[in-house]
């Protein structure tokens, strides 16, 4: 009859079982990086498995329980989850500096929307490592791994690892720039969270290494002191061009600056330096670009040049403050305004309720004056960034950030861009009623990916770029009067509308457009100049190094999308 009875398995069994579980869960994130990845190259895969492996063997052969071990290793669990979620996201990317910035920066409503479409994710993961959590502190109470079991984990782990390590120098010969704290998790996670330390710590003491900063600013102009003039940089958020009827998309976001197509100056292959607003704004508002980042704790932003120069500065954000310099910079104006803090009581709030200030400070008699407008724009969730009668392509609502709703997410989206539109039209109606010298420069900080081919990617912000997160609209609008005073200037314009250009030539535009001199200005860099250079553009990783654009490590399907849209080539072309 003992046939019938269940036979546990041996205490000693079940150590060496759950040793293999914990060793096979700590290699999950590995695994989902490898399986998820665009670009991986054999011996780079091979020892992002083979070098974690041995060192995770080495160091479980330390204990005679191997509970106690995965539970010392609890933080790296988490660091797991978190990398896990993250996948859903971003597929092939580890979890990255401007993520654990983010951490910081984001407020309570902005990681509210995120999260409440990953609850699936986040419980799949729960389900994986509570378990064994729990597993491994019962497991302090079970028999031991004997001293033999162990010392082989010990002798494997040793020869994995020294394995690895001929991988790695492998790959190494395969590709210079590879290495061990870049490429293998969890040592690249480790080494990301000492760069966004390092840029915290960076943050934190702004005030003290950019206190004897000085642009040294004039304004140097035909137009005299009685004469008012007003300056506006719009600033968007996650809008990307390919969506914007002004640059051939077949659905009509645009309908009202269409009409002003006289009016307005489009910049046809705009692309950004960033796909993260903490690190893509800051560029916009100083002189510390791709090239230049190292300078960023030590500038100040644009509105300083400009009250140096005698000009009248306001910031008005429709953003939560990040904790960041972008902040600085924002706070460095003459007037500040926070709508998602003086504007509390209300949700929720558009970039259209900017305006009663921009109203307040034409009104208010300033004969030079200079505001930044920071919209809110296409962010996620798009279908929150405009008033429900605005919805004019109907069902926005998605039930979750998945390619099964991408149509909702998709009509969502371009209901925001028409708002923008709105707004714009809006800001230049009322430069238009002032009477004023005035110059408008839009420009959205980074784009978006709206689970546009085959990858299924979605949102911005990730390690992998696409072209939907880097083609960006901008565009220039000036007065009647200025286009008299500065008609060299417009022309100008008018003639880079298709050259190839990047963000960082928004501070240069801007100073150039008021016409404030400083040893900071490049006239190379100016939308405005007729010495406007089209040279090597570059990208700022999330690492903060600069990448030529031509090293980027995109896919074939986006340079398609890159000829599609007629953007100029990416890499030089041979004659």
């Amino acid at each position: 009859m003992n046939i019938f009875r269940f036979r546990w398995p041996e205490a000693e069994a079940m150590q060496r079982l759950r040793h293999l579980l914990f060793l096979l869960s700590l290699l999950l994130p590995n695994v989902g990086l490898l399986l998820t990845a665009e670009h991986t190259a054999l011996w780079s895969s091979i020892a992002s498995l083979l070098f974690p492996l041995g060192l995770y063997l080495i160091f479980f052969s330390y204990f005679r329980h191997p509970g106690k071990g995965y539970l010392w290793l609890l933080p790296l669990v988490l660091v797991n989850a978190f990398q896990l979620v993250q996948l859903t996201l971003f597929p092939g990317s580890v979890i990255a500096v401007d993520m654990l910035l983010n951490l910081f920066a984001s407020d309570s409503e902005e990681a509210g929307e995120l999260l409440s479409n990953l609850l699936l994710p986040i419980s799949l993961v729960l389900l994986v490592y509570a378990p064994l959590l729990g597993t491994s502190i019962r497991s302090l109470k079970s028999a031991i791994l004997p001293l033999a079991e162990r010392r082989r984990s010990l002798k494997l782990g040793v020869v994995i690892l020294s394995l690895s390590l001929l991988s790695v120098w492998w790959a190494g010969r395969e590709d210079s720039s590879y290495s061990i704290k870049r490429e293998v998790y969890p040592i690249s996670v480790g080494y990301n969270m000492y760069l966004a330390a390092q840029k915290l710590l960076q943050v934190a003491s702004y005030e003290d290494t950019s206190r004897d900063f000085d642009y040294q600013a004039k304004r140097l102009s035909p137009v005299d002191e009685a004469t008012s003039e007003v300056y506006v940089l719009v600033i968007g958020e996650t809008s990307r061009a390919c969506n914007w009827s002004l640059y051939g998309y077949e659905r009509e976001t645009n309908p009202r600056l269409a009409q002003r197509s006289s009016e307005i100056v489009v910049m046809r292959d705009m692309l950004t330096q960033s796909n993260t607003t903490y690190r893509s704004v800051p560029i916009l508002l100083s002189p510390a670009d791709a090239d230049h980042a190292d300078e960023l704790h030590r500038v100040k932003g644009l509105l300083v040049a400009m009250q140096q120069a005698g000009y009248y500065t306001a910031y008005i954000s429709n953003q939560t403050e990040n904790r960041s310099f972008l902040d600085f910079f924002a706070h460095q104006a003459q007037e500040h305004h926070a709508l998602r803090q003086e504007l509390e009581g209300k949700s929720p709030i558009y970039d259209t309720d900017m305006l009663p200030y921009l109203d307040r400070l034409l009104e208010a008699g300033h004969r030079k004056l200079v505001v930044v407008l920071h919209g809110y724009g296409s962010h996620f969730n798009y279908s929150d960034r405009y008033p429900k009668e605005w919805a004019h392509f109907v069902e926005d609502q998605a039930w979750s950030a998945s390619p099964r709703y991408r149509e909702e997410l998709l009509n969502g989206y371009d209901n925001a861009i028409r708002y923008t539109d709105y707004f714009l039209d809006e800001v230049i109606a009322r430069l238009e009623r002032s009477g004023s010298v005035a110059g408008m420069l839009y420009v959205s900080d980074h784009g978006e990916d709206l689970f546009d081919d085959e990858r299924e990617r979605i949102l911005h912000s990730s390690p992998t770029l696409s072209y939907y997160q880097l083609h960006i609209p901008a565009l220039l609008w000036f007065s009647e009067s200025y286009r008299e005073a500065f008609a060299s200037r417009v022309e100008a314009a008018q003639a880079n509308a298709t050259r190839p250009v990047m963000t960082n030539s928004v501070f240069h535009t801007m100073l150039q457009m008021a016409s404030v001199e400083t040893p900071y200005l490049r006239d190379s860099l100016s939308l405005l100049s007729p010495h406007l250079e089209a040279g090597e553009r570059a990208y700022l990783n999330d690492r903060y190094e600069r990448v030529p654009l031509q090293e980027l490590k995109l896919s074939p399907l986006d340079d398609e999308a890159w000829s599609r849209y007629g953007l100029s080539p990416r890499r030089p072309v041979l004659r």
